[in-house]
């Protein structure tokens, strides 16, 4: 579900529904660009686990919000820490942690009116 601010540091934030769409479709395409996962931080000595995406190329597309990003590990360019967009993630738009998505069963998700957006960040 859209909101133009996810995270208790505003960590994602959109201008509008289209770039919401649009980050929708690009998380959805399963290409190896991203990952959502769940990081056992605990086990390392911090607060809690973390859901993050993990994004494995250097330059996101534009036009889809502004994000904190932080510093990846190994073959991670960068992670996007946000528990509360992740689980809007999940419970709103049917997406599953892990590389691979159900690109229908997210599209079934995302109004008439911005699927053109999701297509765009689908095809970025």
């Amino acid at each position: 579900m859209y909101k133009q601010s996810f995270g208790k540091n505003q960590q994602i934030q959109f201008a509008n529904e289209h770039e919401y769409y649009k980050f929708l479709g690009f998380l959805a395409k399963s290409d190896g660009s991203t990952s959502l996962v769940l990081e056992h931080n605990e086990e390392q000595g911090a607060w809690g686990s973390e859901n993050r995406i993990q994004i494995y190329i250097s330059n996101l597309p534009t036009g889809m919000g502004t994000f904190s990003l932080s510093a990846g590990v190994g073959n991670i360019i960068n992670r996007l820490n946000c528990n509360e967009f992740i689980q809007n993630l999940v419970d709103n738009h049917n997406f599953i942690m892990g590389k691979h998505q159900n690109r229908q069963d997210i599209l079934d998700t995302i109004p008439n009116a911005f699927r053109e957006d999701f297509d765009r960040g689908y095809n970025a």
